[in-house]
């Protein structure tokens, strides 16, 4: 079957493409649009002129006046949309990411693709392609079993749960853009640094705000105390069926006695459920082998643990020769 490849880097220039993934549909140049230092762009395969599949990716530079490829990274979340039934996925899969690799060749230090859930997705292209991965944990909770998510916590998040209540703890939901000012900065002032570096521009939420919540894609919930804010976590939402942990945070350590991260994670999970979705996805969380910190804390709210992988690829050939003898 011949395919054609072809790389957009406007959202106006798309031909039109079905909302069949929350990370890779033309819905998501939108958060990037105004944000400084992030270049989204996505790859098409048409198969006789219509599209079969997207790869979507962004570019972020993580130097404010040095604008060469050194100081550049290319991200890529989840598996790519498929527009048809019955494709050879894998077929189509090896010619997105030849092409993705091929026009990053000049442009970044390095292209990173994380998310995928399945250990083995994309196993021979990423390989012929000459990707390294390092194993990872995927946390998900089915949302479709009997028992619900309460009885899914252990005991003893359903007693730190029931502490933050009976301290006053609550959760609003953002609804208005003239609340998102004083929250993200609210966030960005408290936050360790570490996270804080991590955590998007406000343009990034802003843009959320607008094209997702607005739209029904997402919610933004905010945890307070005493009308402080305290905590929040950002979900985005697929065709009622996942429900994404995108960010989340709370002040631990000057609200430790009130968890504010227990609360709000437990408060979200339960709006998914009591709106029907299927999986709540904390997607990656770790390394495999980790037995502390972030894996064992998500686990505690009852979903099942997954071995991932997440692919990298160097565009300096002795790097990524020395990093895939080291991680592998």
């Amino acid at each position: 079957m011949n395919y054609k490849l072809k790389v957009f880097y406007k959202k106006e220039e798309l031909p039109h493409l079905d909302d069949v993934s929350f990370f890779h549909s033309a819905r998501t140049f939108d958060l990037y649009e105004g944000v400084p230092y992030y270049t989204p762009l996505m790859v098409v395969c048409f198969e006789n002129d219509e599209p079969v599949a997207s790869l979507f990716a962004h570019i972020m530079r993580i130097n404010r006046l040095l604008n060469t490829a050194i100081f550049k990274r290319c991200y890529v979340s989840h598996k790519p949309a498929y527009y048809k039934d019955n494709l050879p996925k894998s077929i189509i899969f090896q010619h997105l990411l030849g092409t993705l690799t091929k026009e990053m060749k000049h442009r970044v230090f390095y292209t990173e693709f994380r998310h995928l859930g399945d250990p083995i997705f994309g196993y021979k292209a990423f390989r012929d392609n000459c990707y390294f991965s390092i194993k990872w944990i995927n946390i998900k909770n089915s949302l479709q079993k009997k028992r619900n998510i309460w009885n899914q916590l252990s005991k003893t998040r359903r007693n730190q749960v029931n502490k933050a209540k009976r301290k006053g703890v609550y959760i609003e939901e953002l609804n208005t853009v003239e609340e998102l000012a004083t929250i993200y900065d609210s966030i960005d002032k408290n936050l360790h640094w570490k996270f804080s570096h991590r955590f998007p521009p406000y343009t990034y939420i802003s843009n959320f705000f607008h094209s997702f919540i607005e739209q029904g894609k997402g919610k933004f919930f905010i945890t307070k105390y005493q009308d402080k804010v305290i905590g929040g976590i950002i979900i985005g939402l697929h065709n009622n069926k996942y429900a994404y942990s995108l960010y989340y945070w709370g002040k631990t350590q000057t609200y430790k006695n009130l968890y504010p991260n227990i609360y709000t994670i437990w408060y979200a999970m339960t709006y998914a459920e009591e709106n029907e979705y299927k999986y709540f996805d904390f997607m990656d969380c770790g390394y495999i082998h980790e037995k502390a910190g972030k894996p064992r804390f998500i686990l505690q709210f009852g979903g099942k643990q997954h071995a991932t992988r997440r692919w990298y690829k160097f565009n300096w050939n002795w790097i990524n020769w020395l990093a895939s003898k080291f991680y592998e």
